[in-house]
């Protein structure tokens, strides 16, 4: 199952539709929020709301996967309960690029693909 994960794109809906066409045979394409755009605009990307989005749509996804479930939101954070109950936890807001394994929790910030506050020029994740 594959994956291609974006976040805080704040406008630039073109980076984030070329990453589509870059990479068209994923089988989820995920925007962790702060897209700044109508969900529709972005398509196929399932977007969530993020902070700066004010349009009213959802703030979480739970996708069930074969190797566990994946829960999205934007904010960081995540309840201890909620930590056990998902094998995946996707976010954004941070605008930095994070893989990390949290007690068998995959956490997953894909940075932001406009808009970085680390050392890149722009980051996604696969």
């Amino acid at each position: 199952m594959k994956f291609l994960i974006v976040s805080d794109s704040h406008g630039d809906d073109k980076a984030v539709l070329d990453l589509y066409k870059a990479y068209p045979k994923m089988d989820y394409y995920l925007h962790a929020g702060d897209s700044q755009s109508h969900p529709s605009a972005l398509l196929p990307f399932d977007v969530i709301r993020g902070n700066c989005d004010y349009i009213d749509f959802d703030d979480r996804r739970l996708i069930h996967t074969p190797q566990g479930d994946l829960l999205m939101k934007h904010y960081p954070n995540i309840s201890i309960a909620e930590s056990r109950k998902f094998k995946f936890f996707i976010h954004g807001h941070t605008h930095r690029y994070e893989i990390r394994d949290n007690n068998g929790l995959i956490v997953i910030c894909p940075g932001s693909i406009s808009f970085p506050r680390d050392d890149s020029i722009g980051s996604y994740a696969i």
